[in-house]
């Protein structure tokens, strides 16, 4: 429209630039063309042929436009169409966000065919069926994204297994996150999901030898890598413990790495298998030797529950411990069951009452309730028996 108008004022210019050129002698000009005469002046001709290039140039564009008119509608509206669906897209994107999931899905999939990525509508509508519980309809959008591009099929199957594993559906994860390790036997997304499904699954040496992978487990977090090898780890020596199988325990601790065998949560484990599979005299060694290094509560907790042979070296261990390392509950309560062991009563009983006032706890309730009965205070007894029945009941 613009550029018409410019046309139309320069036309006028050249126009009133000829009539003043011409003021003086406007000129004759005579045509005769079969029996046709036209006699005019010079301007009357120019002006003429102007408005007749004008219109002729007017016709052709109309005539142009009526041509192109079905594709400039039909450009028209699929450019509205896309509109409307990044307009869908985007408000599903931010219900999506605020936690409205029904609201999410449906203007997510609304006009998901209209927009340019119809693939990340599905993507976004697969987590929205998600969280409305619909395993259905998100196994249906993921599918429809990956139809749509096939490049992302990968980017599919992690959100896949990341819902399948949300929703605890550790088989289905476990097959998914496999068929992501076919592709990429090192992308550690897919690795940590798999670890993830084996844990949720219970498959602990599946696990184990997983995490033992260095190459493929480089690129995991490394503290969610230590948690999920500790829990393996100590799986491992439940179940072998559980079995009653004590040379299968020892064989699991020698395949340890020395690293792992530093870990609290590790150690404990081995400790208190040896001590229920009666190697309670490897477990007092175990113990002693990390507290006579470091301090270790769950070792030296456990140290005070064991019956060992020499139970005045016992005593004489955890008090030095205590010089070490302060009064802790841990060890407190230790040296209170030892002299139990050693019927020293008196000093059980100060080692007891200071837990009390530090950390009360059932079993600290119980040996002293033991110590009454021994010193023949049955009264006091029952309170602490029935102080740690309240407490345990918490």
């Amino acid at each position: 429209m613009i550029r018409t108008l410019l046309i139309a004022v320069v036309a006028l210019a050249l126009g009133a630039a000829a009539a003043w050129y011409l003021r003086d002698e406007t000129g004759y000009v005579l045509v005769g063309f079969r029996g046709w005469v036209l006699e005019t002046s010079l301007l009357g001709l120019l002006l003429g042929l102007a408005v007749l290039v004008f219109a002729t140039w007017l016709l052709l564009r109309l005539l142009v436009g009526s041509v192109r008119l079905p594709q400039s509608l039909r450009t028209m509206i699929d450019r509205r169409r896309r509109e409307r669906a990044q307009r869908s897209f985007e408000t599903g994107l931010l219900h999506l966000l605020e936690g409205d999931w029904r609201r999410a899905e449906v203007e997510l999939v609304r006009r998901a065919a209209d927009h340019h990525a119809a693939q990340l509508n599905y993507l976004g509508a697969a987590r929205a069926a998600q969280r409305l519980g619909a395993g259905e309809r998100r196994d249906h959008y993921l599918r429809l994204a990956t139809g749509l591009a096939p490049d992302i099929e990968r980017a599919a199957l992690l959100t896949q297994a990341e819902l399948q594993i949300e929703r605890g559906e550790f088989v289905a994860a476990r097959e998914t996150a496999e068929r992501l390790r076919q592709m990429d036997a090192r992308q550690p997304y897919a690795v940590e999901l798999l670890a993830e499904a084996l844990h949720g699954l219970g498959e602990w040496e599946a696990l184990h030898l997983l995490l033992q992978d260095a190459a493929a487990t480089a690129n995991l977090n490394p503290s969610k890598r230590r948690a999920m090898l500790e829990r393996a780890l100590g799986e491992r020596l439940r179940l072998a413990e559980g079995e009653a199988r004590l040379e299968r325990v020892k064989a699991l601790w020698a395949q340890t790495p020395t690293d792992a065998r530093q870990w609290p949560v590790v150690r404990l484990q081995y400790a208190r298998s040896l001590a229920r599979l009666n190697a309670q005299a490897e477990a007092m060694a175990l113990a002693s030797d990390t507290l006579a290094r470091e301090w270790d509560a769950g070792l030296a907790e456990l140290y005070g529950q064991l019956e060992p042979a020499d139970a005045l070296g016992q005593l004489a261990a955890i008090e030095q411990w205590l010089t070490r390392y302060g009064e802790r509950p841990e060890l407190l309560i230790a040296a209170g069951r030892a002299c139990l062991r050693n019927r020293l009563w008196g000093k059980a009983r100060s080692y007891l009452d200071a837990v009390v006032k530090l950390a009360p706890s059932a079993a600290a309730y119980l040996a002293l309730a033991r110590v009454c009965e021994q010193t023949q205070q049955p009264e006091e007894a029952q309170r602490f028996y029935r102080q740690g029945l309240e407490l345990a009941a918490q």
